[in-house]
């Protein structure tokens, strides 16, 4: 960590322009970009203080590593918006971890870094969905709905998980609760499809910040005629198992102040807890958590289903809970985002963050 306000040059191996603005804006990084050739170079003509890399680093991957093998990186920070690529890498950045400081910065969990990796988790999903603009399209919503619909399940069923889970409700007596949609779309599609609803927008409301609340809702942008006769939204996420991460799939629903029933696993449920945030639960989480095969669970949550659509203060706690998330993702969590930010910030560079250089300058 530095500990003085002595400016050291900080390079960006191939960085794409949203990593660099998330160094600039949040910790007033200046980055030099450097590509494989250009590292090397330097690398011969002095260590590199400090170099990031993204998840994209798996092309660079055997150059960063000769360059550690000769000690000639003194701080390696990775920023990845996804987990899943990262316990392979880490794994072998293991071995350099003595000698060289290794950060991560990353937006999800379940990572096995070793003890001496230290790994930061942001939520980039719940943070980004907190747009001004994404608040008043909710405030809208809330005036509009009428739910007469009991349930909503959306999500690309690409996995066993969220596939065992469709088709089971599918065949059950259940399924003429939920709401229709199509379940075949592949994220291709919906990535197409937001594209060009994102690219008439423009056309007829020109480039205004709203664009930028709509793409964080990522392949899932809200049908907010579909959210107005729904009641609760079944949310199943990317990854269930191993390394995971939040997604527009858990804080869609509750940024717009929809009911969920959320399907993942303990560690997303504990995390979840973790935050202020609560489900309506009648023993249906302990059953569903307890159980490793999915085929014996399902009936568990059928008839939380069940419980749900016969019992009124079922919904009547739901809605409660909806609120009150609504309440935690408006008014606390967004902010907890910064402070973290701020606090890994701190870690890795100390007083050359940016927040100590204005405060430090504001002496007039």
């Amino acid at each position: 960590m530095e500990s003085n306000n002595k400016i050291q040059k900080v390079f960006g191996l191939d960085l794409p322009n949203h990593v660099d603005n998330f160094f600039f804006e949040f910790g007033g990084v200046q980055i030099e970009h450097v590509d494989n050739t250009q590292l090397l170079k330097y690398a011969n003509q002095f260590s590199i203080k400090k170099l990031i890399v993204h998840e994209n680093f798996k092309q660079n991957e055997e150059t960063v590593v000769k360059l550690l093998e000769q000690k000639q990186i003194d701080s390696l920070i990775i920023y990845s918006l996804h987990p899943y690529w990262l316990p392979n890498i880490l794994k072998r950045l293991e071995t350099f971890s003595q000698t060289c400081e290794i950060h991560v910065i990353v937006g999800g969990y379940g990572i096995d870094s070793g003890p001496n990796i230290k790994v930061h988790n942001i939520e980039v999903h719940e943070h980004t969905l907190s747009h001004s603009f994404v608040l008043l399209l909710s405030e809208l919503l809330q005036k509009k709905r009428q739910q007469t619909v009991p349930f909503i399940m959306q999500t690309v069923f690409k996995d066993n998980f969220r596939s065992q889970i469709g088709r089971y409700l599918k065949t059950s007596k259940l399924w003429p609760y939920f709401y229709k949609i199509s379940q075949d779309h592949t994220s291709d599609f919906l990535l197409q499809k937001r594209n060009d609803i994102l690219k008439q927008f423009q056309q007829q409301y020109g480039s205004g910040q709203y664009l930028s609340s709509l793409k964080a809702f990522g392949n899932g942008l809200p049908n907010f005629k579909l959210y107005e006769q729904v009641f609760c939204e079944l949310v199943l996420e990317t990854s269930n198992t191993g390394s995971w991460h939040f997604t527009e799939k858990t804080f869609r629903p509750i940024a717009l102040g929809i009911p969920i029933i959320h399907l993942g696993h303990k560690p997303m449920y504990d995390r979840f807890l973790s935050y202020g945030y609560k489900l309506y639960d009648n023993g249906f989480y302990n059953k569903w958590h307890k159980k490793d095969d999915l085929s014996e669970k399902l009936p568990y949550l059928e008839n939380f289903l069940q419980h749900i659509i016969e019992n009124k203060n079922a919904k009547i706690e739901m809605s409660k809970n909806a609120e009150h998330n609504y309440k935690i993702f408006w008014n606390e969590r967004k902010n907890c985002y910064y402070k973290d930010i701020e606090n890994i910030f701190q870690i890795i560079f100390g007083e050359n963050k940016l927040t100590n250089k204005i405060y430090n300058r504001l002496d007039f």
